[in-house]
Parts: C-alpha cells; structure tokens; sequence
C-alpha cells in the first residue's frame, strides 16, 4: 500500500531579519549570521507551524500546551502510551462481532480485555502528561523499537484469553508476526478458528500497516531513511536541521497525528473499496474483508491457509490493489514523488520486468517439462500458468504472499513443483519505497542497475558524464553506495538469524526459508520456497523469539540506518 506524503511542519520566521517571515532561502544561502539556511521542502499543515505561535505572541501571551505547536493536550504523552490506548478501543470490535455472531466467551474476552487496557492506558496519560518532551531526532529508533516489543504484546492479551490452548509466548509471537505486517502464525488448523480471532489476526495486520505508512512520512522521510536517502541526501531533510543549523525540536506524537490524519482516511477508504469490488465479484463478506485487509497491509493475513477458489473478478481486483505497495506514484498529487509520473517511476518499470520474467520462466518451465497433455489443453492449461505466475510473483514481490490456485495448478498439469526459489528471490527484492511492503526494495535495486551500467560504458567512455538530471545522478552515485550497504547489511543480518537457527537445530534450507521470511516480512514464504511446506506452528520454541527479533529489523529497516551511519562514517 502506498500513502502520499503530507507536509512538515516549517520553522518559525517570524523572526527572520533577512526577509520577511514564511520566505524560503534557496540552497547555499544564509541569514546575516553566516549559518547555512536548510529550507523545508513542505510548507505547514494547517493548524500547525509558526502562524498558531505568531498569533499568540501578537496576543501577548505564550503558546500553551493546547496549542497545535505543541501537539494539543496530549503533546506531553509519549506516543507509546497514545497506541496503547487505541489498541484497547480497537479491542470494541472484535468483541461487538463476537456478540453478533454468537461467540459471547471469546467477545468477553476482548470486551474485557479493551476496558482493562483503556483504563491503564488513561491511567498513563495522566502520570506522563506534563513529562518533559523530547525530540523526536534524539530518540527515534528506540521509540519505534520500544513500541514494536510493547504493542504486540497488548494485542496478544484477548488473544490468549479467548484461546486457552495456546501459551502467552504464542499469543505474543503470532501478534509479533502480525503487527509487522508478515503474517506468519503458529496457530494450528485456521479453519476451526472463530472468526473473530481471524478478524482481530486482519485488523492487528491492517493497524501494523497503517503504522509503518504514517510512520515513514512522518519520520523516515523527512530523515532521510528506509528508502528516502535514495532520492537526496539526509542533510536537506528538514526534520534533521531547523533554519538555525540545530537538530529541529519536533516531538512524536504531534508529528504522527498530524500525518496519520492525512493517511487514515485514503487508506481505511481504499481498503472498503477493495471490500466492496470483492464483495460484488462473489466473493462472501468476511472473506473479502480479510483479504482486503491483507492485501491493503501486505500482511497476506487470511481465515484459511490459501486464498482459495476466488473467482477471476476477485483475483483481478486483488492483482490490481497489490500494485499500490510498488510505488508511491499511484497517488494523484502526492508529495515527493520518487520520479514524476508512473510510467516514469523506475519501481513499477522494474516491477513489471520481474513479473514478467517470472511469467516466462514459470511457463518455460512448465511447458517444456510437462507430460503429454490432453488433445486441446495445451493453451487453456498454459494461460493458467500465465495468470498464476503473473498473480503470485506480484503478490511476492509485494511481500504479501497469497497463492492463487493458477499457481498450484500448473503442478497437475506439468507434473512439476512449482519454483519455490522464485519466490524467496522476489520477496527478498521487496516492494516500493514508503510502503507496507518488506524486503531490500526495488529503489534500491534499480540503484545499483544503474550504477552497473553507468560503470559498463565508462569502460568504454572514461570520460562519460551520466545523463538523466541531478537527481538520476544522485541515485546511481551516492543512493548506489548507500544502497550497497544496505544490501550487505541485510545479507549479514540474514547470515546471523541462519547462524541461530541452525545451532537451535533446524536444517540449513529450513532455516534459510525461515529467516528470509522474517526478515522480508513474508510469512507465507515459509509454506511455498522449499519443496515441502514448512510450519511456523512446528518451530522450536527458543527459535520464535529469534524470528520475532527478525521480522521487527525488517520492518523497521534499522538495518538502513546502519548502513547509512556506515556511509557518514566513511565520507567523514
């Protein structure tokens, strides 16, 4: 899924004495005291910015906790404690479901459980409201990191509750698995499971991308992280530098709200409007939602183990939704676009060679290695090899990981597994940048192309000067550096998690699936690379908390933030 990215909050100019307030200087300007100037590259929001404080300032009065620029009345709660809060109110609806549908013990359990954590929530808020605020530069990483040890957690309370047969630790892990949007569950037999256990698995999923969305435009944009230092460098982000050259004292919260007010209502209506189209393709109501919910998040979250038997009218508007989580470009009018219009965006060019050399390969395959088919059937069963290959690369690719029976099929008709190994590669790629997809992602791949060819024809040209504009040489010179470290950051975080694996006693490829499944955030990847299929619910149990570890580094990509303290390191 894939969220334009809503303006910053610019500094304050009302004092400005070289020029009148709200003017941007342009690059390598100053004001008169010789400091460089960094100009923000989004104007305010409104109701946020300078024009609430220079408001209150005519009125001779300073701006209180209340005001915008402060985030309003909950300025001072850490955001930790604001998510804790909504998970216990978003607990209302799986308990009014499990009313509904005659489930009253496992509705209890969530009704209960939401009041509990409501009241500790409110109880929180009201003991750190008046804390000192920190900016949101000095603590990001551990921010981010303390919520996705906490939120699971919170989530896994009802779940443990309405299901006594499985342990807090397995509660905690197929949350872990589920607010990073992987989708991996240790829960055995998923059709015997209520539906509002499956409903509460979706919306943990649906909540966990919604959060890495409003989580990259608020923070890793403007800092120039998972995936955005790509585009230009982290200097002239304006959350790292005010106008002043200091780091800007943004707080969390306030940030947050300010961009999921922008985010929610496009990416709570685009997951209705997939609801509906797979509603009105035949599809019933509480299996188009849960596939809407896996599809918008990339969490690949279902009420059964495939997708199933869904209809060509359903695998077309699924196949046409996952698209959004391969580029931002989709949206119209979307701020920082990554370059221009979608046919220019170089993530959905390569995404739709990777799709298409899959198709080929896949159907190469297939038909060169099948049996004798019957009289007629060779290209009826070819063009289901097609559409499988087309569906479920895509879906991979997007590491959302939902399997269409086009796929399995070919197997019937070719007498072959399907190439398992081409799906780990394609999650191992990954989706777009500032999206709900895992994985390396496909800017940087299509940075380090560029730089491969560019070096190419210098073997020819010494003197070759690339063309394409500034930023085009920005990505193949420094974005390729950057995202060479990234890579073998990744390879060597993979290289750790296959190490634990394999001394906890699991056999390499099985932990090689399973470590590349976390660490792109692509739990279905476990049933469908090897030649059998693997079990989450069958792991060990010291090797869950290893891959929980896993999965939160490949959603956060601190990964990318190594690589990029290595790159400042080196130019320095």
């Amino acid at each position: 899924m894939v969220l334009n990215t809503p303006p910053e909050p610019g500094p304050d100019r009302s004092g400005d004495p070289g020029g009148r307030a709200g003017h941007s200087p342009g690059p390598g300007r100053g004001d008169q005291s010789g400091r460089p100037v960094h100009a923000p590259a989004w104007p305010a929001p409104a109701g946020t910015g300078p024009t609430r404080g220079r408001a209150a300032r005519r009125s001779g009065r300073a701006p209180s906790r209340a005001d915008p620029d402060d985030g309003g009345a909950l300025a001072g709660v850490p955001l930790l404690i604001l998510l804790v809060l909504a998970c216990g109110l978003a607990m209302g609806v799986p308990a009014g479901h499990g009313f509904l549908t005659g489930q009253a013990a496992i509705a209890r359990s969530f009704l209960y459980s939401g009041l509990m954590i409501v009241v500790l929530a409110v109880f929180l808020i009201i003991a750190t409201r008046r804390r000192r605020i920190t900016p949101v530069t000095r603590g990001l990483f551990p921010m981010l990191a303390a919520i996705y040890a906490v939120i699971p957690a919170i989530l896994a309370v009802p779940l443990a509750d309405a299901l006594p047969q499985i342990r807090p630790a397995d509660a905690w892990f197929e949350m872990v698995a589920s607010f990073t949007t992987t989708g991996a569950s240790v829960l055995e037999t998923p059709r015997r499971l209520p539906d509002t256990i499956h409903l509460w698995r979706g919306m943990a999923g649906w909540f966990g991308g919604l959060f890495i969305l409003v989580s990259a435009s608020a923070y890793m944009a403007p800092m120039g992280l998972g995936g955005f230092e790509m585009l230009r460098p982290p200097a002239d982000h304006p959350l790292v530098h005010d106008r002043a050259g200091n780091a800007a004292r943004q707080t969390a919260a306030p940030r947050f709200t300010a961009h999921l007010r922008q985010i929610l209502p496009l990416y709570a209506g685009l997951t209705g409007l997939l609801w509906l189209l797979l509603a009105l393709s035949g599809m019933p109501g509480f299996p188009a939602l849960m596939a809407a919910l896996a599809v918008l998040s990339t969490s690949g979250i279902l009420a059964r183990e495939t997708l199933g038997a869904v209809g060509p009218g359903a695998e077309l508007a699924l196949f046409a939704f996952l698209f959004l989580a391969v580029s931002r470009a989709f949206i119209p009018g979307a701020e920082g676009r990554l370059l221009g219009r979608p046919r220019d965006d170089p993530q959905l060019r390569l995404a739709l060679a990777l799709v298409l050399g899959v198709i080929v390969l896949v159907a190469a395959r297939h038909l060169l290695g099948g049996f004798q088919p019957a009289e007629g059937e060779t290209l009826p069963r070819l063009g289901t090899a097609i559409w499988g290959a087309a569906f479920t690369g895509l879906s991979f690719l997007t590491t959302t990981g939902l399997v269409n029976d086009a796929w399995i099929a070919g197997r019937a008709w070719s007498g072959l597994n399907p190439p398992g190994m081409v799906l780990l590669a394609l999650a191992l790629m990954g989706g777009g940048v500032a999206t709900t997809a895992g994985g390396v992602k496909l800017m940087r791949l299509y940075a380090l192309g560029r730089m491969g060819a560019d070096e190419m024809q210098r073997l020819l040209y010494p003197s070759l000067v690339s063309g394409g504009g500034r930023r085009l040489r920005f990505i193949a010179g420094q974005g390729a550096r950057l995202a060479w470290l990234f890579v073998m950051a990744f390879a060597a975080a993979l290289s750790v998690i296959v190490a634990l694996l394999l001394a906890l006693g699991l056999g390499f490829e099985t932990a090689i699936i399973f470590a590349a499944a976390a660490l792109t955030t692509t739990g279905p990847l476990a049933q469908f690379a090897g030649e059998g299929a693997l079990h989450w619910a069958l792991l060990p149990d010291a090797a869950r908390p290893v891959l929980g570890l896993g999965m939160i580094l490949g959603r956060l990509e601190i990964l990318a933030v190594l690589a990029m303290m290595a790159g400042r390191i080196s130019r320095d």
